[in-house]
């Protein structure tokens, strides 16, 4: 079973990294929502399933209840995509 946690650090990291390249605007504003969504302490201890879960609202476009995301489906399918992949035991570089 892979480890949630440690997946969210990894792309909160990588999307720090992608961050300190961006000016100011909409991109910067989605990738700072997605790092405060990643590590909220409301999903510390996530097992997989849940996460799934919360890729699925994402994916329909809806944030969790109080942590409004901009771009919801284009954060859920960057999620997705490395989910898979780092479920496999690859890792998947930052997407843009």
């Amino acid at each position: 079973m892979p480890n949630v946690d440690s997946f969210l650090e990894e792309v909160a990291r990588d999307l720090r990294q992608r961050l300190a390249l961006l000016d100011d605007g909409g991109d910067r504003r989605a990738i700072e929502d997605g790092i405060a969504l990643l590590t909220s302490p409301r999903f510390s201890g996530m097992d997989a399933t849940l996460f799934e879960r919360l890729l699925a609202t994402l994916g329909a476009g809806r944030s969790p209840a109080g942590l409004p995301v901009l771009k919801p489906r284009i954060l859920a399918r960057e999620l997705s995509q490395r989910w898979q992949a780092y479920a496999q035991g690859a890792r998947l570089p930052a997407l843009n």
